[in-house]
């Protein structure tokens, strides 16, 4: 097997891991479902030549994600500045909503799991959670200083800013449609409108 192959293989079984986790729970998930969910012959012993455990593929799986969850955020900031407050918080916006998608198997399964893996609950809460937050606190300040107005509570900000971005988004998982049948471009709009007022402390008009 060619390493290329052997690292498709891999995050195949990342991927199957983490799904199947997220749908039937770590307990309730074998070792041959998740080789029959990558492609490989259940029970054939492909698992093994990559993991020595589910535990192992799920650390794994945590570690790939937060991984690809830094790389796009040092991506999306490092286009910053644009020179534009509300330019800058659709940007950023759109980037949280499409990585909140790429982990939606990992918070589900921190949900269900969470309690049993305090370690990796714990990871995903400093590394994407806390991150995340940080990431607004850190871009609060930059535009207070721009605009020299002091920044109110700025945790507390990014704590309404990045909670409103995911509960739109878990609402959806929940219960199939977003609140009130607010579909993402209006949620955005609204989004960047209560975050500029927030930041620059006015009411928007229109």
């Amino acid at each position: 097997m060619t390493p290329e192959a052997s690292g498709s293989t891999r995050e195949r079984l990342m991927r199957s891991a983490l799904k199947l986790f997220a749908d039937r729970g770590f307990a309730g998930t074998t070792v041959g479902d998740i080789e029959g969910e990558a492609g490989l012959a259940p029970r054939g012993g492909g698992f093994y030549r990559h993991f020595p455990s589910k535990e192992e593929v799920l650390a794994a799986a945590v570690d790939s994600q937060i991984g690809e969850t830094e790389r796009g955020q040092a991506a999306v900031l490092g286009l910053l500045p644009l020179g534009d407050l509300r330019s800058e918080l659709t940007l950023v916006c759109r980037w949280l909503l499409g990585a909140i998608d790429q982990q939606r198997d990992l918070f589900r399964v921190v949900e269900r799991d969470g309690d049993r893996f305090p370690e990796l609950r714990d990871r995903c809460r400093v590394h994407l959670v806390d991150a995340a937050h940080l990431a607004a606190v850190e871009f609060t300040g930059r535009w207070a200083g721009e605009m020299s107005r002091p920044s109110h509570d700025p945790q507390a900000s990014a704590a309404i800013m990045i909670g409103a971005v995911f509960n739109y988004r878990h609402s959806q998982w929940t219960y199939g449609q977003p609140p009130l049948g607010v579909d993402e471009t209006r949620f955005i709009t609204s989004w960047v409108d209560y975050c500029y007022d927030l930041m620059t402390g006015t009411t928007n008009s229109g």
